[in-house]
Parts: C-alpha cells; structure tokens; sequence
C-alpha cells in the first residue's frame, strides 16, 4: 500500500500504536526518518523543533514517525529536546500504510526501516503533498514554505 496525493490518509484508529496521534480537523506534516540518534534525523527533527512556533501559529500538527522502539523515542526525543510527537512504529504498521516501508541487505543483514519522506495532510485528512527527495538539512523550511503557501491559497 501507498499513499498518493489526494488520498485519505489511514486513521490513526487503524494502527495498534497508541501514540500515533489523530489529528483530523488540523493540517499535519508527517515526516517519517530511518533511525533516531543517527545525524541526519538528529538534524531533521531539531529543524523542524525550530520551527514548531511557526508551525503552532499556523495551527498545524508535525509529527515524527520511525521503525525504533518507544523506549527508543523517548531516548531521541528528549535528547532532541522535541516537543511534538515522535512516534514508534516498531511494527511497521504505520510506514507501510504510507508506503514508506524498505527493507535492505546491510553487512549481511536485512534492515528494515522508514524511507526519510514527508506528507502535509489537509484538516479532511487528505494528503496535499508528498515529498520524497528530503535533505534533512533544510527539510523544515521546506515544509513550513510550501505550508504557508497552501494555506494562503486557501484564505
């Protein structure tokens, strides 16, 4: 399964994971990262933690989402010093419902892990745009700009 622009995103109801949150009737960001404590997801998240004002006075949801434990999450977000949710998705539910999930052979092991992609999700729960070529350097602001872009499209 995929999620494409347009489409209804799973409800957060369909995952087992507790601490995927609903957030219908808001705009969200999704951005799924592979591994926390690894320095392009420290990056990444920290970016978008700089931006959260910003995103909180447009009234949207960021959200974290990767394979690691809860125990993981926690480990990441608070080294990260986060303020949105971080969640885990330890039995990849979530990231293959948003057709993220990728499994590959490394030092002779198969890993499995979330494709560093984002989703902007309308308050109808309908994804808006999907970015898949992230650098997690400046994804944020990214993010943020094409944010405030729709939503003066649609004052």
């Amino acid at each position: 399964m995929s999620v494409h622009i347009g489409d209804q995103i799973p409800l957060a109801s369909s995952f087992r994971s507790r601490s995927f949150p609903e957030f219908k009737g808001h705009w969200a960001v999704v951005y799924f990262f592979p591994q926390g404590n690894n320095p392009h997801c420290v990056m990444e998240s920290r970016r978008f933690q700089s931006l959260l004002p910003e995103f909180d006075r447009l009234n949207v949801k960021v959200i974290g989402v990767s394979v690691d434990s809860e125990e993981q999450q926690k480990s990441f977000r608070s080294m990260c010093a986060l303020e949105f949710p971080v969640v885990s998705d330890a039995r990849h539910e979530i990231s293959l419902a948003y057709g993220v999930l990728e499994t590959q052979e490394y030092e002779g092991n198969q890993v499995t892990y979330a494709r560093r992609e984002t989703f902007l999700i309308n308050p109808q729960g309908q994804v808006t745009h999907h970015w898949t070529e992230v650098d997690p350097n400046v994804h944020a602001a990214e993010v943020l700009g094409q944010v405030r872009q729709v939503l003066d499209r649609s004052a």
